[in-house]
């Protein structure tokens, strides 16, 4: 595959004309176009279901737009709250950061698993398992406001985190069905749709739901868990019901989802598969860097503020402005990818991603703009490395191996944000936040020069000159 530059959208017209005349030369062209398993998307017809592709592929980016922006919501809600809810059972400020740490931890260790899933079974079965877990976990954190156990906030965290494990494997199974040349676009818009829950989630959990906690004859704390326990019902409803048929099994029926077997693969096979691949290499480490520098400067800038006797409700609207800067534009930014390609997009966002924790770094404590200005640079920089680095992925991983590893990668990215989250704060005790954001910033930069080289050097499916994969 070409880094996506000069790759031509399809054109529907040219491609029904090619298949109903059967004219080998406009075949060929639209090969060369699509790739070999686009063209079969393009044309072809689920051999069980009989629907056209295009629109089995039309209805599964609608419905998971809808998962991830309602599931989205859950993980948002219950993360609202939760170090507030483990401080007013333990009273201890370090066992409350580990407990907020726990969504990060259930996303990195339910992702290989639900990957392995999927290969088995389907999108499906392993978003609606995802979400069920997330369900009880919502329920968990629930009962522990009213046990006041701690052990119940830690597991029901954990498996919480598995709602954003599902949210990260969605902009994988929304491009089993897409054309090559739309997949950066179609990963951009359903990153968007999460802007919806990111930012709803927790307005509505720390609303209108502790009254609703209230009338049930609970307290006020437990009113974001009651939200996030319907939030994750209504994910799982919708999933069931609207994924049919499964894009997975409709790519394996077509001949270009790779094979069931696969899917049993060790964790340590996908990795070697990521290891083999330059293109899987890159697109893994600017998911990966884009996640440790966004976590690493966000879970410290609200302390940072503070410092500074900056309120509450400012540091609120810098969170507010970090997360559109993550979500909001992904559209356009998978829109851009694919114009000028990947490669370049990836560039892109190591070097917003440096810009903006530089701007932090250099922002004293009481003075709020910086703040503005670097927290969305960060949020940008990681919507960038997040949508070309799955673009890129998906392209360079062999359909027989992707499932398993594109869990594998999600793995590697859930935890550089863990680590990214725990170096912060002890990089901020034992110096600064400007000491940790300028730091954190050079792997951007760091991922923008290999990347470069990557680009105008001649490594297979990176560069310019690359063939198609």
């Amino acid at each position: 595959m070409t880094d996506g530059a000069d790759a031509a959208p399809p054109a529907p017209v040219g491609v029904a004309g090619a298949e109903s005349r059967a004219d080998p030369e406009a075949l060929a062209a639209a090969a060369e176009r699509l790739g070999p398993e686009s063209l079969r998307s393009a044309l072809g017809r689920d051999p069980e279901t009989s629907r056209s592709v295009r629109q089995i592929q039309r209805r599964t980016l609608g419905v998971l737009m809808a998962t991830v922006a309602v599931g989205g919501a859950g993980a948002g809600g219950a993360f609202s709250v939760v170090a507030v809810l483990a401080d007013e059972i333990t009273g201890n400020a370090t066992l409350s950061g580990i407990a907020a740490a726990g969504m990060t931890t259930g996303a990195a260790l339910t992702a290989v698993p639900l990957a392995k899933l999927m290969a088995r079974r389907g999108r499906r079965v392993g978003l609606r398992s995802g979400y069920l877990l997330a369900l009880v976990g919502a329920l968990l954190m629930l009962l522990a406001t009213v046990v006041d156990m701690y052990a119940l906030v830690l597991v029901g965290m954990a498996a919480v985190g598995t709602g954003s494990a599902c949210g990260l494997a969605a902009r994988f199974a929304v491009v089993d069905l897409s054309a090559a040349a739309d997949r950066a676009r179609t990963i951009g818009l359903l990153v968007g749709a999460t802007t919806v829950g990111a930012i709803a989630g927790p307005t509505l959990a720390t609303g209108p739901f502790t009254a609703v906690a209230g009338a049930l004859g609970l307290e006020e704390l437990a009113g974001p868990f009651v939200f996030s326990a319907v939030v994750f019902s209504l994910a799982v409803l919708v999933v069931d019901r609207g994924l049919r048929p499964d894009p997975l099994l409709v790519a394996r029926r077509l001949g270009g989802g790779g094979d069931a077997v696969r899917g049993r693969g060790s964790l340590l096979s996908s990795l070697g598969v990521i290891a083999r691949l330059p293109p899987a290499r890159l697109a893994a480490a600017a998911m990966m860097v884009g996640q440790g520098v966004m976590v690493a400067t966000m879970v410290m800038a609200p302390l940072h503020m503070t410092d500074g006797d900056q309120s509450l409700r400012l540091v609120g609207f810098v969170i507010s402005t970090h997360i559109v800067g993550m979500y909001a534009l992904a559209p356009l930014v998978g829109w851009a990818t694919g114009r000028i390609g990947p490669t370049p997009m990836i560039v892109l966002g190591g070097v917003i991603s440096f810009a903006g924790a530089e701007i932090a770094a250099h922002t004293p404590p009481d003075v709020a703009w910086g703040m503005f200005a670097g927290m969305f640079a960060v949020g940008l920089g990681w919507n960038c490395c997040l949508v070309a680095g799955t673009a890129l992925f998906t392209a360079a991983v062999p359909a027989a191996d992707r499932v398993p590893v594109q869990g594998a990668a999600d793995l590697l990215m859930s935890a550089c944000g863990g680590i990214g989250g725990i170096a912060g704060g002890v990089v901020v005790a034992w110096q600064d936040f400007q000491f940790l954001s300028h730091y954190s910033g050079l792997f951007g930069a760091a991922l923008a020069g290999a990347a470069t080289l990557a680009y105008l050097g001649n490594t297979p499916g990176v560069s310019r000159r690359a063939p198609r994969i």
